[in-house]
């Protein structure tokens, strides 16, 4: 279109008046393309509006072909407070009597046989276990401790298919160059593989593997098989960066336990340039600048400078310009100002060394099978991180310390004797067999004075249901889809437990299908029977803003009103449910229940009115449910390729899918774009018409205001040319 004009200034006619009327009467085949799309557009969302209803009845049909909608059951116990049940979809309509319940499962309990403290005292749950030991009343015979810079050995267990696995037991430590074997065998039931040590990540062959000294991740050339194993043996320093400030001079190392000559590798203190603002001077690069770098190693030559010495009596290191300790008990690293060294704000502390660790050995006995674990232990780790250590491993037991007792607690996280004890005749305990063997693990057995011989409980639940006498590992149990759970022991009275199909929640399940088809199909007459007007197209810009808001809305309610009157496919779709749920199902079995009439499912009557709507016959139906409800489940949901055979909810899903289908085609949906249904299409070619048409309307324009211009300058060389003309007459007179 034209940018600003000023025109009519030599004729005095109103020209973008005449240009705008002009360009009206142009427009007129240009408005009625804008109206086409619009229609298009109300149209395709009109159908996309019953698709989606087609998709949620196809939806809530699924849930109709669910055992669980059909067969779910209801059980009733006579005395809740000693039995209760629950019953799943698989369970029969049966009556189950509790004549007796000798004992509960209980699960195996083991105590600490004495204090654990000495002298009456108690250990400090909280302090290093390492620093602690000494507290115990079984010290020193109580721990065997390991250097980690001596070897770790480690084996990782394979729960799910991969290549990649992390080590567990290195803690945050760093492996020492050349301490792991250059191959590792991967153990599987279905045989073991052998794999050899590759330098480089990049390009693993299917037998190699790689590991990362920093990381402890284990990278293997192939994916391991799940419940597959290996074993790893290293050696690790850790390596702890703290940072300094000032109203500081003790700093905690991360492990405790430090001992021998060469347990603090290296102690380096590195101080830094500072501004006048006393933030740190960083060089060209970015790097801080160093001020001073002071170095402590308890190896290499000690007249090079400075150097830790190791106390072995306190188990200290202290640096030879008396600047710095270690106390290896607690890891803690204490400063002090002397004439050579001062600590100051922001200093870098770097610590490489090796600390003690030991390990916890038990075998379980669980509902799996035995289960042997080893459980690596710090010296940093304190007493209450090890309870938790020993409840979260798989040990299957939960620890616990008592303080009042001062004792050690472990109960098998499972009920039940899974270690075979043996019982008399009159079910008195004959011979314990232990569930808990603590393997002579020193730790267990000296330090927390756990003995087998103190194991109580891991009894199997004993009781008489039907007439049987039986027994369970868990107070828990099922029993042909009922769930018991036995409460308390009792021989005095029975209880009766009772399963039943649970009618209401059924009935509720069909009720809700049948109401949600009710409400696709009304909506869906009420679409194709609306009624169309003609007179009522989409109204163009320049109407609408003659128009109200209101008036608006009320023009375009008609205007959208019987855009898919009488479509093919929607119709087709309601006669072909209507077929659908009144064909009978000729599933296998003699029942009478093969069709919705007989089990009190009907059109209504006033057809004309609710267009095959359904009612239900709620006594009818749940007699139906309570006669045979297998027959209930198969008349909506038998699986069969013949149509005759086929379940009414799997029959409407397949109408329902073929429906929405061929909607799609013709009106697409949010995933799809314009060239791939027949809608889009049109709007697409509309689309370029109406950019054709916008082009010749602007050409339109112009020529007009050029005609318009070419006239206003000829009117204008007349009116000079006349004016010339009495300017001459004029002076012609006075002459």
């Amino acid at each position: 279109m034209a940018g600003l004009r000023i025109s009519g200034l030599a004729t005095g006619m109103d020209i973008d008046s005449i240009v705008k009327d002009l360009m009206r009467a142009e427009r007129v085949p240009f408005d009625k393309i804008t109206q086409k799309k619009q229609t298009l557009e109300w149209k395709r969302d009109a159908y996309r509006e019953m698709n989606t209803l087609l998709l949620s009845l196809r939806e809530e049909s699924l849930n109709m072909r669910l055992p669980s909608s059909f067969l779910s059951k209801v059980s009733t116990s006579s005395n809740e407070a000693r039995i209760t049940a629950v019953s799943s979809a698989a369970a029969g309509n049966s009556t189950y009597t509790f004549e007796k319940v000798d004992r509960l499962a209980s699960a195996a309990t083991n105590a600490s046989e004495n204090s654990i403290s000495k002298d009456g005292e108690k250990i400090d749950t909280k302090a290093s276990i390492y620093s602690l030991q000494s507290k115990f009343a079984g010290y020193p015979a109580s721990i065997e401790w390991k250097r980690t810079d001596e070897g770790v050995d480690e084996t990782v267990e394979v729960s799910r298919a991969g290549k990649t696995f992390k080590l567990a037991n290195l803690s945050g430590g760093t492996i020492i160059s050349g301490s792991v074997s250059n191959s590792i065998l991967v153990e599987h039931e279905d045989g073991n593989v052998e794999f050899t040590r590759s330098l480089s990540k990049d390009d693993l062959a299917e037998n190699e593997f790689f590991i990362d000294e920093k990381t402890g991740i284990v990278t293997f050339g192939e994916d391991l098989k799940a419940d597959s194993s290996f074993n790893l043996t290293y050696q690790y320093t850790q390596q702890d960066s703290l940072t300094a400030s000032t109203d500081k001079n003790e700093y905690q190392l991360t492990q405790a336990g430090i001992t021998g000559e060469n347990g603090v590798k290296t102690l380096k203190v590195t101080t830094y340039e500072k501004n006048a603002d006393g933030t740190i001077k960083k060089g060209a690069n970015g790097a801080p600048i160093i001020k001073k770098s002071s170095e402590y190693k308890t190896t290499g030559d000690k007249d090079a400078g400075t150097f830790l010495v190791y106390d072995a009596t306190k188990e200290t290191y202290t640096s030879n310009d008396g600047a710095v300790t270690i106390d290896g008990h607690t890891g803690k690293v204490t400063f002090n100002d002397t004439d050579n060294f001062k600590l100051e704000q922001g200093a870098k502390i770097e610590a490489d060394y090796s600390y003690n660790y030991f390990e916890i050995k038990m075998e379980t006995s669980t509902s799996k099978g035995k289960v042997q674990e080893s459980l690596k232990v710090n010296g940093g780790d304190s007493f209450d991180s090890i309870m938790s250590k020993i409840s979260n491993s798989d040990f299957g037991v939960s620890a616990f310390y008592d303080e009042y007792s001062d004792k050690v607690t472990l109960t098998r996280t499972e009920t039940g004797d899974f270690n075979a004890n043996e019982y008399n005749l009159d079910g008195t305990l004959k011979t314990r067999n232990t569930e808990m063997n603590f393997m002579n693990d020193p730790f267990m057995k000296n330090l927390l004075q756990l003995h087998g011989r103190n194991e109580k409980g891991g009894e199997d639940a004993k009781f008489t249901i039907n007439g049987l006498e039986t027994g369970r590992h868990s107070n828990s149990f099922d029993v042909n889809g009922v769930t018991f759970t036995l409460k308390e022991t009792f021989s005095d009275t029975s209880v009766k437990i009772g399963t039943k199909t649970d009618t209401d929640k059924v009935y509720e399940n069909i009720k809700k299908f049948v109401d949600k088809y009710n409400e696709t199909i009304e909506k869906v007459n009420k679409k194709i029977g609306e009624e169309t007007f003609r007179d009522y197209a989409p109204l163009t810009s320049e109407q609408k803003e003659a128009l109200s808001e209101k008036e608006v809305e009320l023009w375009e309610e008609k205007a959208k009103s019987g855009l898919i009157r009488r479509d093919q496919t929607l119709s087709g779709v309601l006669d072909k449910m209507r077929n659908d749920f009144y064909t009978p199902v000729n599933f296998e079995g003699d029942s009478e229940y093969k069709q919705l009439t007989a089990i009190g499912i009907t059109t209504t009557n006033l057809y004309n009115v609710n267009k095959g709507k359904l009612e239900i016959d709620e006594d009818k139906l749940k007699e139906a449910i309570n006669n045979d409800p297998d027959a209930v489940y198969k008349l909506f949901a038998n699986d069969s390729e013949n149509y005759s055979e086929k379940g009414i909810a799997r029959r409407l899903r397949d109408s329902l899918t073929t429906a929405i289908q061929s909607i799609e085609e013709t009106a697409g949906n949010d995933i799809k774009t314009n060239s791939q249904f027949t809608i889009g299409k049109n709007l697409d070619d509309i689309e370029d018409r109406i950019s054709d048409f916008e082009r010749k309307l602007g050409q339109a324009e112009e020529r007009y205001y050029k005609q318009f211009t070419a006239m206003e300058q000829a009117i204008q060389k007349m009116n000079q040319q006349s004016s010339y003309m009495m300017q001459q007459l004029g002076m012609s007179q006075q002459q």
